[in-house]
């Protein structure tokens, strides 16, 4: 995985989180679908932080991160 691949997943686990929290703020979905959001968007972005944090630059894999 490149850089720029685990960026976007990064990118899109945080938007969906963020989107979840101001639809629940605004009253526009019920607490339920905004904790289902979360719960599962929550460790993609902590998944994709980590792969992002260690993706080098210019190779094409990444290390084992371990378990």
């Amino acid at each position: 995985m490149k850089r720029k691949t685990v960026s976007l997943g990064l990118a899109a686990s945080a938007i969906v989180i963020a989107a979840a929290w101001a639809a629940l703020a605004a009253g526009l979905i019920p607490l339920w679908a905004a904790e289902t959001a979360i719960v599962i968007a929550f460790p993609a972005l902590v998944l994709f932080l980590g792969l992002w944090w260690r993706a080098p630059g210019g190779e094409e894999d990444i290390p084992f991160i371990g378990y």
